[in-house]
């Protein structure tokens, strides 16, 4: 003899196992999925991740300025900032054109502002 079970269909609905229609747990993982890269998106902006909202910034005061001279180039400004430093001459050319938007063809002028930093 075979047994048939009946359920009734409300209680079912309201089982705290019964499985959410796939539309439903596609909404539901869409709005976490949202609030997190929301969450993520304040985190980073407050600037709670960069040690507590304090940003360090470069005084305007902490440059040097030279101004170029007849006839001076860059390896001449850059030579004695160099051996100060202990650097290579042109990684202290570099940071010169750098600093001061200077291409690798430009000309210095003289009387030409270079920022030293």
């Amino acid at each position: 003899m075979k047994t048939l079970k009946i359920y009734d269909q409300k209680l079912h609905d309201h089982h705290p196992t019964a499985l959410m229609p796939a539309k439903k747990a596609k909404a539901v993982r869409l709005g976490i999925t949202i609030l997190l890269a929301f969450g993520i998106g304040v985190y980073a902006g407050t600037g709670i991740g960069n040690g507590g909202g304090q940003v360090a910034t470069v005084a305007a005061d902490d440059a040097d300025v030279h101004i170029v001279a007849d006839g001076e180039t860059l390896w001449d400004i850059a030579r004695g900032i160099a051996d100060v430093r202990g650097q290579d001459i042109r990684e202290t050319i570099y940071e010169l054109q750098i600093n001061n938007d200077i291409g690798d063809n430009d000309n210095l002028q003289p009387g030409q502002r270079i920022i030293i930093r």
